[in-house]
């Protein structure tokens, strides 16, 4: 796995939050206030990567969701990557609900190594039967290129003018690479 210097765990109640800073407060906000909520109420569950010591240094929020025929403009293309016999009006996926790292770990890669442990951590057992990873990425340029610099590509046009852009990874194509 990417992060073998860091503990990896769910949150819990007696994580210690309150020094950690992303540098956005909107994530911040969720992370101090809000995941051990959403979590409590089964809409997402929040994991951490933190030091020996036990504080955070990277959170990221998970939840179920699916793709929907409706949803994209772009269906056809990608469920012809799907056998005919399985092709479906939705597809299961995982939306990485929230990502957040430390202000004292930016500019070491660490946000594309939690990505590569997340895909191989959904891909490698296949935990919840999903074919893909989902983000609504902050419509903001270094946003959307991290994350397309990491294989996500955008599901659809329509929403060039909204806060947040829709972006896909198709698990699939780790199947097709080295999982370690």
């Amino acid at each position: 796995m990417p992060l073998p210097e860091f503990i990896f765990q769910k949150l819990q109640d007696k994580t210690p939050l309150s020094k950690f800073d992303c540098g956005d407060s909107d994530l911040n906000d969720f992370l101090l206030n809000d995941a051990l909520n959403y979590q409590a109420q089964l809409l997402a569950v929040t994991y951490t990567f933190s030091t020996k010591a036990g504080e955070p240094i990277v959170f990221f929020s998970v939840s179920n969701d699916a793709l929907k025929d409706q949803d994209f403009e772009k269906w056809n293309n990608l469920s012809r990557k799907i056998p005919n016999r399985k092709r479906r009006k939705d597809y299961p996926a995982v939306k990485i609900a929230r990502l957040g790292v430390d202000l004292s770990l930016r500019g070491q890669k660490i946000g594309s190594k939690v990505l590569t442990f997340i895909k191989i951590w959904f891909a490698k057992d296949n935990k919840t039967g999903c074919r893909f990873l989902l983000v609504d990425g902050y419509n903001k340029p270094e946003v959307l290129s991290f994350y397309e610099s990491n294989g996500f590509a955008f599901l659809t046009d329509k929403d060039e003018n909204k806060n947040t852009r829709l972006m896909y990874f198709d698990l699939s194509r780790m199947l097709t690479e080295n999982l370690a």
